[in-house]
């Protein structure tokens, strides 16, 4: 029996060397017409097995021919998960191709961990240089979806020298740097980046986009940072005046509209050539104005909401009133009151009275309550955010939500260089909704939340919270003990947790300036503390302000950027002559004895000192906050033309009066917000000219 299973396996060990000497006179005689690959997988038969009788066709044909011509369009409709599975079972070379296929895909619904794991099963396989560099280049992006900065440059920078990538891959390549690059707070490489993107792009949508992100990465650079990025520009090839165009090109953004236009063309004159768009200022942009006969308001004058309907209201009438175009449109009002259920009601009797646009209602509930009947039959702009579940084509929304700012307030701080953050929030619905959407943009970017920590609204002394929260009691405590055990009174001064580089704070005016001095006597003075605009309520008074002093927050530039004037100086006092100086026809006077009250009158009056400058009135809201629905009303009416083109073109940005806006693909109207910070309790602009930079006075 021995004998006999020792001579089977000399057959099956010769039937295995002989299957392999077919495979390699196979793929010799291929190798004139086709590329050479990596070596083959040899597959062991069972024991016991019985080789076919014709075994060299039978392994080419049903073998390898069909997985050895990839189908890229095949490849292209296939999931990741389907061309993981393929590559599990077919031979070495096309397993590769099939794995990089499936990394693209997981990489595009970033579903970064699936394509890290299929990126792990080749690391010991042998690739040819153009399969390295696209595996490196991959590898640099799944980094950059778990927010490991570094080690995407490592991978993604040796590739810039490749001179076998296309011009579009080049392209993915550059974008891929500048966001690695800018996720370190690199901003000098990554405008560099995204420069050399600029110039290998044919798509204008593309060049669109790449040109926004330029724009917004100019916004708060330091003139060290400028001077730098002139350098560098030269260093890798660029036109010396790159620089200075574009940062001449944002400055036309904060010009009014009408005067866009002859700004841009002073621009094209100083700078001929320079690749930026006009139409990323509105100057001959291809944004198309949509026109409409009929726009219903629905709001709820007869509500608990009835001042920020009112508000709301008197905005878009204003507008509608200094429109003197000949298309302008008529405008109902409809009061729905304050049942949000009748919402629906008041919808259906404003399209059956004629109207094409429908703006509102306003308001969560009443919004909610339209939707629940499927999507609108004519164009629509509730004043509420759009739901996931109820996008459609005719649907747009527009609100002051605070996830919307939380979320941009997340990509500033992190913009600034801040990884680690601590959010404090109030004990409210509110709070709640902006921690967890500052929470998710923030995880999202790469960061790292170290606490998430609620106050209540009722108190006023928030001494004892914020010492647990910044663990000032266990420094104290610390301390208690070491004391206890030396048997010795320890000078001493209490530390706060050392772990946290940016506190968002999500809570109200009132809450800011009763917390925030108080986090800075517990040691917080050098924290930097960033929220919404929820901390600012339009009502300009630093004398109580200044207990807000740096800290950075986001709101319409309708309400920071304010103007000052001085007013007219009053009448001066005319002061009475003596009479015995003046001639008169009636003779000389009766007495000439000295009048004290003629001495006083004639002494020299001291000079008032200067008037004070007064700030300017934007609105009969001004300075309360209901400015800013007054302004949501006044730009809603300016984008209803705007909103279809914007939003099939989300690349561009309506430079409004009130603030920036550009149009998701959901619908939703997202305000671009203006960032500001305190200054001995008066407002200030943070990323325009000669501003303060938000980490100044940290």
């Amino acid at each position: 029996m021995r004998r006999a299973a020792r001579s089977g396996s000399r057959e099956r060990r010769a039937w295995r060397l002989s299957t392999i000497l077919v495979l390699a006179v196979a793929l010799l005689s291929g190798c004139a017409t086709q590329p050479a690959r990596g070596p083959a997988p040899v597959v062991l038969e069972p024991a016991g097995s019985t080789p076919p009788e014709s075994e060299t066709s039978d392994v080419v044909v049903q073998g390898l021919e069909p997985e050895v011509a990839i189908d890229s369009e095949s490849i292209d409709s296939e999931s990741p998960w389907d061309l993981a599975l393929r590559a599990d079972s077919a031979p070495t070379d096309v397993a590769i191709e099939l794995r990089l296929a499936a990394i693209d895909g997981f990489l595009e619904l970033q579903e970064f961990g699936n394509a890290e794991t299929q990126a792990n099963y080749l690391l010991d396989v042998f690739l040819d240089q153009s399969q390295i560099n696209r595996l490196n280049f991959q590898r640099g992006r799944i980094a950059l979806g778990f927010g490991q900065y570094q080690i995407a440059l490592q991978y993604l920078q040796p590739l810039r020298g490749d001179p076998l990538w296309t011009a579009d891959e080049r392209a993915q390549l550059f974008l891929a740097l500048a966001e690695a690059q800018r996720g370190l707070d690199r901003r000098v490489d990554a405008l560099v980046s995204l420069f050399l993107r600029d110039r290998l792009l044919g798509d204008r949508t593309q060049r669109l986009e790449n040109q926004q992100r330029i724009l917004d990465l100019l916004r708060g650079t330091s003139e060290l940072e400028l001077a730098l990025l002139r350098q560098s520009a030269g260093n890798n090839g660029l036109p010396a005046n790159l620089v200075d165009g574009w940062l001449a090109f944002a400055q036309l953004t904060a010009l009014p509209e009408p005067e866009r236009v002859a700004g841009f063309l002073r621009w094209r004159n100083s700078y001929p050539g320079h690749p930026a768009d006009q139409a990323l200022i509105g100057a001959g942009s291809t944004v198309s104005l949509e026109r409409f006969n009929h726009v219903a308001l629905l709001l709820p004058f007869t509500s608990p909401f009835a001042n920020a309907a009112q508000a709301f209201h008197d905005g878009f009438m204003d507008a509608h009133a200094a429109d003197t175009s000949l298309e302008r449109p008529t405008v109902s009002l409809y009061d729905i009151g304050e049942t949000a259920a009748l919402a629906p009601i008041y919808y259906q009797s404003a399209t059956v009275e004629g109207a094409d646009f429908i703006v509102g209602p306003l308001g969560k509930d009443a919004a909610a309550a339209l939707l629940q009947g499927g999507p609108p039959a004519i164009p629509t702009l509730v004043v509420a955010d759009v739901p996931p579940e109820s996008v459609s084509p005719e649907l747009y929304g527009i609100s002051l939500s605070p996830e919307l700012e939380a979320r941009q307030v997340a990509e500033r701080g992190f913009r600034d260089g801040h990884r680690q953050a601590a959010i404090l929030r109030s004990d409210s619905p509110w709070g709640g909704r902006a921690a967890a959407a500052f929470e998710a943009a923030w995880i999202a970017q790469g960061g790292n939340i170290v606490s998430n920590k609620s106050f209540p609204d009722s108190i006023e002394d928030y001494s004892q919270i914020i010492q647990r929260y910044l663990e000032v009691s266990q420094s104290e405590s610390r301390r208690a003990a070491l004391s206890s055990q030396l048997g010795i009174n320890l000078e001493f001064t209490p530390r706060r947790r050392d772990d946290i580089d940016l506190l968002f704070f999500a809570g109200n005016a009132r809450q800011a300036r009763l917390l925030v001095p108080q986090l800075r006597f517990y040691q917080a003075h050098d924290l930097p503390i960033y929220a919404t605009s929820n901390v600012f309520n339009g009502a300009l008074n630093p004398a109580v302000d200044a207990d807000l002093d740096n800290l950075v927050f986001g709101d319409m530039h309708w309400m920071v950027d304010i103007r000052y004037e001085v007013p007219e100086p009053a009448l001066e006092r005319e002061i009475p002559a003596d009479p015995s100086t003046v001639a008169s026809d009636a003779g000389p006077p009766e007495s000439t004895e000295a009048n004290p009250a003629q001495e006083q009158a004639t002494e020299p009056v001291a000079e008032a000192p200067p008037p004070e400058p007064q700030p300017v009135a934007k609105s009969p809201y001004s300075f309360t906050p209901l400015d800013r629905l007054y302004a949501l009303g006044l730009e809603t009416y300016h984008l209803i033309p705007r909103l279809s083109s914007l939003r099939s073109e989300e690349w561009q940005r309506y430079n409004g009066q009130a603030f920036d806006a550009s149009v998701g693909a959901d619908g939703n109207v997202m305000r671009h917000l203006e960032w500001a910070t305190f200054r001995k309790g008066r407002i200030r602009l943070l990323d325009v000219p000669g501003a303060p930079s938000a980490d100044a006075g940290q």
